[in-house]
């Protein structure tokens, strides 16, 4: 997990958990601690001032070395990243740390041994082992606490109100998918819509421009659209206000349907160049079939990737949505919806065609 989602996760735990987690990580620190100054109590008296000028020195080491390799990393990005992560971490990275402890362990007075100077390398990489394993050790509880907190879909104490009017949830039957939801969250006039996640499983993914079939945004509103064998997508939305300040808030739809009218049949308009569906469509969830005389049906996925010279103002497939290409011949004959099930297996799938005339 990310530091930011460590800390977003430990912010919503039970304060009972908090006190546990708080505890476990002071006994840690104390130990670290302890070791420390077991060394500095057992060496000669007169040279513990040259042994805390390099234990002090060890600090700057371990933060050079950090950023030595993780830094380069950082920058290449992609599959190369983690090469160059490897080779940073084996050759400039130990060359810091035992390199800086020599360089301060000779130049301090009383002056330490080259040997010394490597005891103290070493032991200072025991001592971080420390916490570096205590971190790595609370990956597996800390996922567990955040797939929980998703489960529960409970929005944090915390949470700024949402600065979007959020529109009621609409059901809808769908042929060959069921009954499914859809939401609009309208943006203020006054605002700017920076950027819209959905939280999968226990993390905010960070990955930009990931499919997203849950939701699709247009200018500053927000539309949403699910199946009733999917959970109601959770999303955190992040705008700016008028003055500048950026703002983010948690959403999940309310589900409150019990005094809501019968569903009505989710329809499509058709014109030989586009659709006009009765609610916003993510694209990601949908492709169009396009028809032309003497030739093969051509289907067109609308979650793919823009076209040279393709300009999409808007991810959503909404009323007076116009295909791109290929060619002014190629008519809409019908547009396909899918519906991946969160437990696997074959995805739910509609195909809405035009009526005959």
């Amino acid at each position: 997990m990310e530091w930011q989602q460590i800390l977003d996760t430990f912010a919503r735990m039970p304060s009972a958990d908090q006190q546990a987690w708080l505890r476990g990580a002071a006994t840690l620190l104390a130990l670290v601690l302890g070791l420390f100054w077991l060394k500095a109590v057992t060496s000669n008296p007169a040279r513990v001032g040259s042994w805390l000028a390099v234990r002090l020195a060890s600090i700057v080491a371990a933060l050079l070395a950090l950023a030595a390799v993780v830094l380069p990393a950082r920058a290449v990005g992609g599959p190369a990243a983690l090469g160059v992560f490897i080779v940073a971490l084996y050759t400039v990275a130990p060359l810091l740390w035992f390199g800086s402890h020599v360089l301060v362990g000779r130049r301090v007075r009383p002056a330490l041994t080259r040997g010394e100077c490597l005891v103290l390398a070493v032991t200072g990489l025991a001592i971080l082992a420390i916490p570096g394993t205590a971190f790595f050790a609370a990956q597996g509880p800390l996922h567990a606490a955040a797939r929980d907190m998703a489960e529960r879909r409970e929005l944090p104490a915390d949470n700024p109100p949402l600065e979007h009017t959020v529109q009621p949830v609409q059901r809808y039957n769908l042929a060959g998918v069921g009954p499914i939801f859809t939401q609009t969250l309208l943006g203020a006039p006054d605002t700017r819509l920076v950027r819209v996640e959905q939280r999968q499983g226990a993390q905010w993914p960070t990955e930009r421009n990931v499919a997203h079939p849950a939701y699709c945004t247009n200018g500053n509103d927000v539309h949403l659209m699910w199946s009733a064998q999917e959970a109601p997508p959770y999303l955190r939305l992040t705008w700016a206000q008028s003055n500048g300040a950026v703002v983010h808030a948690e959403f999940t739809p309310h589900m409150a349907l019990d005094a809501a009218p019968p569903p009505a049949e989710f329809t499509i308009g058709f014109r030989p160049d586009g659709v006009d569906p009765i609610a916003p469509i993510p694209r990601a969830r949908a492709y169009l079939v396009l028809t032309q005389p003497g030739r093969e049906p051509h289907t067109q996925m609308l979650g793919s990737p823009t076209e040279a010279g393709e300009v999409r103002s808007t991810d959503c497939v909404m009323t007076g949505f116009t295909r791109w290409k290929p060619g002014p011949d190629w008519q809409v004959q019908a547009i396909g919806l899918t519906f991946q099930l969160p437990a696997g297996g074959a995805a739910l799938r509609s195909l809405i065609e035009r009526p005959v005339p």
